[in-house]
């Protein structure tokens, strides 16, 4: 592949002083004066091609760009943010190694497979036999799965419930069409009876992409009731960053279009747009129930399943042990989600999920519905993002990361 050069200077000692053009960010400006990792959009000084590499040379040496599907260009580096300025270190780029980067490639149909610098990193399934497509396994910073492995593969140190509840996923409980007083479509349960199941079909994979910076999976994927009759259909994107030695990311983005008919997303705990079943060793309660290593935490202060179970947040985060290292995994809600901040269906022994519509099971919802109608011709986006971090969520600085999510940095590139 060919690849483009831009010249990008930046100022010498990594985060001393400010580029030497400016970096804006929205007017919340409040992170602590440490830096935090992650993807930063850059501004060349002419339009470049969407989904193409790019090297570019600053005084602390090459590294390299990518291009997303709207000719964004994105580096991967540390943001410092101190006396209302932001400051950023682009992390340096292997050269001329093939397996540096990420590489997504389609094994068989049914299964693509993502690798980080030449390793796993994460699987993305779907098949017949399957009633929703996920991401398994999931490997963290340290080298080793961070998601439950059942009902996949039958580990015995795992928690052995919900078969339903499967790695990293999106379904919802109760989705009406044709009767909006009753319940309707349960795309969240998994059914005994196979011909019973509401399931959601890949029809297509649009685009994988791969890159220096971020790997990509595009996928559309059908709602569909077990009488064959389609509910509503879906774009998902999943965005996989390179990350680094302490973080891997996970951006997700679901755009449901309802061009079928009236769709609700009814009132239900037994949902989220993003959900998650961490690993077994992380949770809050152990499998004889007894107080477990695990801790949650959201961005409200709240800590343990009684403060952040049902409770609005605009993030959450779930820390405990993986193999004697301390894992969190930290779910971000993008402020321009419907529902936003939503409620998280978080559970003490190991269900992560972030629940827009969901208000009458949680705390204070009683006598309350929080069900959303979507007129026929009607669509809807959400965008989410998975950090999985060492450390708790103070040493990950949770907080910091979610500001730099929620006011992406750019940088303009002279």
């Amino acid at each position: 592949m060919r690849t483009n050069r831009f010249h990008l200077t930046i100022a010498c000692g990594i985060l001393a002083t400010a580029i030497s053009t400016s970096l804006t960010r929205g007017a919340d400006t409040q992170c602590s004066h440490a830096p935090v990792a992650g993807p930063v959009c850059l501004k060349p000084p002419k339009a470049v091609e969407p989904l193409k590499e790019y090297r570019l040379d600053s005084t602390q040496g090459p590294f390299m760009a990518q291009t997303d599907a709207d000719g964004r260009l994105w580096a991967w580096g540390r943001v410092l943010m101190k006396d209302g300025k932001a400051y950023f270190a682009p992390a340096p780029s292997p050269m001329d190694c093939p397996d540096a980067g990420v590489k997504v490639t389609q094994v068989k149909d049914g299964l693509i497979e993502i690798k980080i610098d030449g390793k796993l990193f994460t699987e993305f399934r779907w098949g017949d036999d399957e009633p929703k497509p996920f991401l398994w396994p999931v490997i963290g910073p340290t080298g080793e799965p961070v998601t439950r492995a059942y009902p996949m593969k039958d580990l015995e140190a795992e928690r052995k419930d919900h078969i339903h509840h499967r790695s990293i996923w999106t379904a919802w409980g109760d989705i009406r069409t044709t009767n909006l007083k009753e319940p309707g479509s349960n795309y969240w349960l998994q059914t005994k009876d196979p011909r019973k199941q509401d399931r959601q079909i890949v029809r297509k994979i649009v685009r994988t992409v791969s890159g220096p910076v971020f790997g990509q999976i595009v996928a559309e994927i059908d709602w569909v009731h077990h009488s064959g009759r389609r509910d509503f259909s879906e774009v998902r994107t999943y965005t996989f960053h390179r990350g680094d030695e302490s973080n891997r990311m996970i951006d997700v983005r679901n755009v449901f279009k309802f061009d079928d008919g009236e769709v609700m997303f009814a009132d239900t705990k037994e949902a989220g747009i993003l959900s998650i079943r961490i690993a077994t060793s992380m949770d809050e309660i152990t499998l004889d129930k007894k107080p477990g290593p695990g801790v949650m935490r959201n961005s409200v202060g709240g800590k343990g399943s009684g403060e952040c179970w049902g409770r609005p947040a605009a993030w959450c985060d779930y820390v405990g042990p993986v193999e004697g290292q301390t894992i969190g995994i930290a779910v971000f809600d993008n402020p321009k989600n419907p529902g936003h901040p939503p409620r998280w269906h978080i559970r003490d022994y190991g269900l992560f999920t972030v629940n827009p519509y969901g208000i009458k099971d949680f705390p204070d919802g009683k006598g309350k519905d929080g069900s959303h109608l979507f007129k026929k011709g009607e669509k809807t986006q959400f965008d989410y993002r998975i950090v999985i971090h060492k450390g708790d969520t103070d040493t990950a600085k949770v907080a910091d990361q979610y500001k730099l999510y929620r006011d992406t940095p750019t940088a303009a590139v002279p």
